[in-house]
């Protein structure tokens, strides 16, 4: 049986027997695994977040340097837009 031979599909298999023994245990289980991505969705959108506000940051130190608003936009990924309220926020 390939579960014998690798350890990780070994463990997947022994969680599957158990979990699959009960109606609670597959619940349990099923709630555990969605808890797992709620965690992991929440720590992608705080790390997309931090790299937004580090945009806005770069952009403003750049805007205050005198750098024009159409290189400040390429250089940080911001449209031009945003760039021109940041500016106008910042006056």
């Amino acid at each position: 049986m390939l579960a014998e031979k690798n350890e990780n599909i070994k463990t997947a298999y022994e969680i599957l027997e158990r979990a699959s023994k009960s109606k609670e245990a597959r619940m349990a289980y099923e709630a555990r695994q969605a808890e797992i991505m709620d965690q992991m969705t929440r720590e992608k959108t705080a790390r997309e977040e931090g790299r937004k506000e580090e945009k806005i940051e770069n952009a403003r130190s750049f805007l205050l340097l005198g750098v024009d608003i159409e290189k400040v936009a390429k250089g940080t990924g911001l449209s031009i837009d945003f760039v021109k309220k940041l500016k106008d926020e910042m006056n």
